[in-house]
């Protein structure tokens, strides 16, 4: 009997489908690794991709974007591709991969730990939706050059140390990818000595841009946009920059030099607490196209870039003299000399606008237009004090007590015609008090250096107790030093006394006993002896020594005393009472020796 037609139909497409199979098997056989075509074939089972992008050839390393070398997948290039789905654990498999490529995408879920990917050394994953990456993620990728991974909602992660091991570095983005914690200090020059590109904008970074950033090979540094603050003079010695985005964080403190920067053409600093003047090294840099500088507290004369310098500086939103380029006043040119020894406080930039410093500038009082009174007391101040209050000559009183000011005093305020007082008490302060009038009071209480040279000066935590925080001083000295001084006279005298009281008495009954006991020895035995010389001489003939020795006392290791040479002649006497035996020798130079044995 005939098998029925449809039986044949589906046996031969059986062995049809089954002749497929073997083939795909041989020829992946034949033309790839076994451990990368199965990686490959679960990443394609894990994504979910487009048909343009013919991934149907049974050879993976025939598929689109894909390169193989020698059987093994070197090159994943799939970006802008609309691809959705998660990458499989398989992906670590693909250990001689060169280039992942997988920006802009919708690939989401965790990133597999590629750890050991030695061969990698581009690293493209920006503009998806990847939710963690491992701590483990950069360990051992040697030839690592660029990793860009840009905006992607990672849960929060530090830099981590394993990326230490990709020295050859020249490239790492990660903007808005959520990195927390302080930029790490081995990405300097140091550790990555081929470094350019620098891009951590937009994430939740905070702390101070650290010190190894001088002197690396940094072109473009983003940084802006997070927690970040502190002050940013190190960019100074960063010569190779050529475009620098610092705005949107709390950066403060002055602007450093930018005379060394020769390259540098985009500075966005707005957005920040900056403060003082806006230095002319970078108004006169010819390198420079952009500038931003709103929003912060810059003092000082507005500053004038040539018109082919795009500038961001919007008026009034920083604390310019004047709200055009021009020259200040020079009571506000002085004020700012004294704030720069001082870091340009932002309190003072704050509350000192405008061009006239007698109207309701902080911690300044005027009379008919003249400063009489500065008053800077218990603002936290750091820095030093700056030997240009000199030029207020109509200053009377200077207030700059409960600081953290260090230094010396200036000796030049010392020439303040009209000064009545200065009170520096409760700072830092170190060194000599200059020789002010007598009719001026001086209060320098509460600084523990007064009057040390900085050498001489106590660490911090071993301090002398700080001195009341009142009383005056006049021409370097104050009335409690000159007790302290008195008090610890009275005591070294008093001891003196005391000690020559004692060794008189000492003598008189030693006299007694010499009288009393006639006995004449020619040596003394002391095992254990202390000599004390209560007249300083150069030789022995000219001194006293006395010598007391006890078989209960310790002092080193002598085991006799001689007190008389050969050439001596000499008087020993010896007296016992009870258990002590006191020993006397007058010898002919002067010299009285007593034991007792």
């Amino acid at each position: 009997m005939k098998k029925p037609p449809i039986f044949g139909l589906k046996l031969q497409a059986f062995l049809l489908f089954l002749g497929v199979l073997c083939s795909e098997f041989l020829f992946v056989e034949s033309q790839t690794s076994p451990d990368d075509a199965s990686a490959m074939l679960a990443l394609k089972r894990s994504l979910i991709l487009p048909e343009s992008l013919g991934w149907s050839d049974p050879d993976p390393c025939k598929w689109n974007h894909v390169v193989c070398a020698e059987k093994r997948v070197t090159r994943i290039q799939i970006g802008h591709q609309n691809v959705q789905g998660t990458l499989p654990q398989e992906l670590t498999s693909l250990t001689q991969l060169e280039r992942l490529e997988l920006q802009w995408n919708n690939i989401s879920g965790p990133l597999p730990s590629l750890k050991g990917f030695s061969s990698l050394q581009v690293l493209m994953l920006s503009n998806n939706r990847f939710t963690f990456i491992p701590a483990d993620f950069f360990t051992g990728m040697s030839s690592l050059l660029s990793v860009e991974i840009d905006n992607n909602p990672f849960s929060g992660w530090e830099i981590p140390e394993s990326l230490n091991d990709a020295s050859t570095l020249q490239n790492f983005s990660a903007n808005s990818a959520n990195i927390t914690g302080k930029i790490p200090s081995f990405l300097g020059g140091d550790d990555f000595p081929g470094l350019t590109n620098l891009h951590l904008a937009l994430n939740n970074l905070e702390g101070e841009l650290p010190s190894s950033f001088s002197g690396s090979q940094i072109e473009s540094l983003w940084l802006n946009g997070q927690k970040l603050g502190g002050e940013i003079g190190v960019i100074q010695n960063m010569t190779y920059l050529k475009e620098v985005w610092l705005h949107g964080n709390g950066f403060s403190g002055p602007l450093p030099d930018f005379s060394s920067l020769k390259n540098l053409e985009r500075v966005s600093l707005r957005d920040n607490s900056l403060t003082g003047p806006v230095p002319l090294s970078l108004v006169n840099l010819d390198s420079l196209k952009v500038v931003n500088l709103t929003n912060n507290f810059f003092q000082g004369p507005m500053p004038k870039f040539i018109d082919s310098v795009s500038v961001d500086m919007t008026q009034d939103t920083n604390s310019f003299c004047l709200p055009e380029p021009g020259d200040c006043d020079s009571r506000v040119n002085t004020l700012l000399s004294i704030a720069r020894s001082m870091d340009y406080p932002r309190k003072f930039a704050e509350n000192w606008k405008g061009n006239d410093p007698c109207n309701d500038w902080f911690g300044i009082t005027c009379n008919n237009e003249n400063i009489t009174i500065v008053n800077f007391q218990n603002m936290r101040l750091i820095g030093t004090i700056s030997p240009d209050f000199a030029s207020l000559k109509s200053l009377q009183r200077l207030i700059l007590a409960d600081n953290n000011l260090t230094g010396t005093m200036p000796e030049e305020l010392t020439t303040l015609p009209a000064l009545t007082e200065l009170d520096v008490s409760n700072n830092q302060l170190h060194g000599k008090v200059p020789a002010f009038r007598s009719n001026i009071i001086v209060k320098t209480n509460g600084n523990p250096d007064i009057r040390k040279d900085k050498s001489d000066s106590s660490s911090p935590g071993t301090s002398s107790p700080s001195m009341p925080k009142s009383g005056s001083e006049s021409e370097g000295g104050s009335q409690n030093d000159h007790k302290k001084s008195r008090n610890w006279i009275g005591v070294v005298v008093f001891s003196v006394v005391g000690g020559v009281f004692v060794l008189c008495l000492i003598g008189v009954a030693a006299f007694c006993l010499y009288k009393s006991k006639q006995k004449r020895f020619s040596r003394v035995q002391s095992p254990n002896a202390m000599v004390v010389h209560p007249r300083h001489s150069g030789s022995d003939n000219d001194s006293v020594k006395i010598t007391v020795a006890g078989s209960s006392v310790s002092v080193g290791a002598v085991s006799e005393t001689h007190t008389v040479s050969t050439s001596e002649t000499s008087n020993i006497q010896m007296v016992e009472a009870a258990n002590m035996v006191i020993s006397i020798q007058l010898t002919s130079s002067g010299i009285i020796t007593i034991a007792m044995v």
